[in-house]
């Protein structure tokens, strides 16, 4: 589709007039965005975080409800919003994460059209583009987690409210209360919204009646929320793993928040924002408005968070304020356009180099142990292909995998151990109301194994065998020999005949 871009007068108050919209500029940069984002998405393996969205989602709306009031209540909204998605689509990899790559394309369609309406309209496709292949949302785009939805409503929810003050009828701004409302129950952090769009009011010059709309509708929103932030302070065990703020916590701010671990991307989009500030010195443009905006919006969420988390318990993790990545693309948008002189070649230019800069990322993040080196669903691969229907399942539950036990591995394949017996499988999440199943020792039900015609157990990667090997008695190696989910069987007569390894985890099928 070809664009043209136009040099654009320069108002009286220092900002572009914005350039004449195009309805399909927002619609190809959704397309693109949900395309680059879902490429790849079945390799992957599935991990802890995936693993809970599906256990949880799964079960019925009043088994959901029970556990929400034990753990996970902040992502309860996004366990029922993807109840419906499940009751269309398979829990598979690909298919549980396209819902996330769709709520990128989204939330890129909601930068294109709020670049264009604080900027030009070459400000909002580039920032779009930009969006969609940014680290921390190609990465957020093959989550199972409500990451991408969060930057849905922080985006659409900045749209709308821009919309309101320039309208400033009640409808909008019941709206707005409603979203804001919604989106604090959707992501907790999203409350810190509110604030950016304090600063939106500023910059956009509200009159006094506008602003006490605008006060009286974050007022609703924040009542309409309280109840839901308190409930969630019951819950901060959840992540107790946070470490405390120490020097490590800058380079998570400066590199992980936005860019995913990719350095080179950092730099890049370090070098654009210092060069589209001199360019922009230049030639006399400052978007004050776009820039305000976004640098509140990346400002001061973080520092809030960074604040509770000195004064508090530590809750700052990157991936945690991905609402904020489009404040980033608007940004890096905008100075491309500047540094380019809104040339549709430069920024072309531009654009491709950022891609390829990025692009070792993009391609780690679809390596098969891209989740946090996690193998659950290879494990799950090759329980369906050579398991057989009464066979047995045996898991070393002493293995050191952080985050969490072995369990939740079947939560996040349920459908690949059905045909096993799992004697070690006690009261099921859903009894519990808790998202794992709890564990029952070996030892206790090892008078169930004679009866079993093959045992596959699940237990840790040991380096000191291969990859995969087969044979009438292979050895155990180190790390089985002193686990009891071996020690009992070898004692019944099971001996090991077949071997598979990967990131983690070691499979391994025994018979008598």
């Amino acid at each position: 589709m070809s664009i043209t871009l136009r040099p654009e007068r320069v108002r009286s108050d220092g900002e572009r007039p914005s350039a004449s919209a195009r309805p399909l500029d927002a619609v190809w940069v959704a397309v693109f965005a949900t395309v680059v984002s879902a490429a790849g998405a079945a390799r992957p393996s599935l991990w802890f975080d995936e693993a809970a969205t599906i256990s949880a989602s799964t079960r019925s709306v009043p088994d959901l409800w029970r556990m929400l009031d034990n753990i996970d209540a902040v992502h309860g909204l996004y366990y029922l919003l993807m109840h419906g998605w499940f009751a269309v689509f398979p829990a598979t990899e690909f298919w549980s994460r396209l819902s996330s790559s769709i709520a990128v394309g989204v939330a890129a369609a909601g930068v294109v059209t709020l670049g264009g309406r604080l900027s030009t309209r070459s400000v909002g496709v580039t920032a779009g583009v930009v969006f969609a292949l940014l680290p921390r949302v190609t990465w957020a785009g093959l989550e199972t987690r409500s990451y991408a939805l969060t930057m849905v409503t922080g985006v659409w929810l900045t749209v709308l409210c821009l919309a309101a003050l320039r309208r400033d009828r009640p409808r909008w701004w019941t709206g707005y209360a409603l979203m804001a409302a919604g989106a604090t129950v959707l992501n907790v952090f999203s409350v810190l919204l509110l604030p950016v769009h304090a600063v939106m009011v500023l910059a956009m010059g509200a009159s006094k009646r506008t602003r006490w709309h605008w006060t009286l509708a974050t007022v609703v929103a924040c009542a309409a929320s309280a109840p839901f932030l308190f409930f969630t302070q019951t819950q901060l065990f959840q992540v107790g793993w946070i470490s405390p703020l120490g020097a490590r916590t800058v380079g998570m701010m400066l590199v992980d928040q936005y860019f995913d671990h990719s350095l080179p991307a950092a730099v890049m989009a370090g070098l654009l924002i210092v060069a589209g500030l001199v360019s922009w010195r230049r030639a006399g443009w400052r978007p004050r408005r776009l820039v305000a905006i976004s640098l509140a919006w990346i400002v001061l969420p973080t520092v809030a968070v960074l604040v509770y988390s000195l004064l508090g318990d530590p809750v700052y993790y990157p991936r945690y304020l991905s609402f904020t990545a489009p404040a980033m693309a608007l940004v890096l948008g905008a100075c491309i356009v500047a540094l380019a002189r809104s040339s549709r070649v430069a920024i072309t230019v531009l654009l491709v180099i950022f891609a390829v800069v990025a692009t070792p990322n993009y391609l780690s993040q679809r390596g098969p142990y891209a989740k946090e080196g996690m193998d659950y669903s290879q494990v799950a691969d090759v329980i369906t292909r050579h398991a057989a229907p009464g066979d047995c399942l045996v898991m070393d539950n002493s293995t050191a995998w952080k985050p969490g036990p072995i369990r939740p591995l079947t939560a996040a394949r349920p459908a690949a151990f059905a045909k096993l017996h799992d004697y070690g499988r006690g009261p099921t999440g859903i009894d519990r109301n808790m998202l794992w199943d709890a564990h029952i020792a070996v030892w206790t039900w090892a008078d169930k194994m004679p009866g079993c015609p093959a045992l596959w157990t699940v237990s840790e990667h040991d380096t000191h065998r291969p990859a995969h090997e087969q044979g009438p008695a292979l050895p155990a190696g180190p790390r089985l020999e002193r686990a009891l989910a071996y020690q009992i069987p070898h004692r019944l007569g099971f001996r090991i005949v077949e071997r598979w390894q990967f990131n983690f985890a070691q499979v391994t099928k025994s018979i008598r």
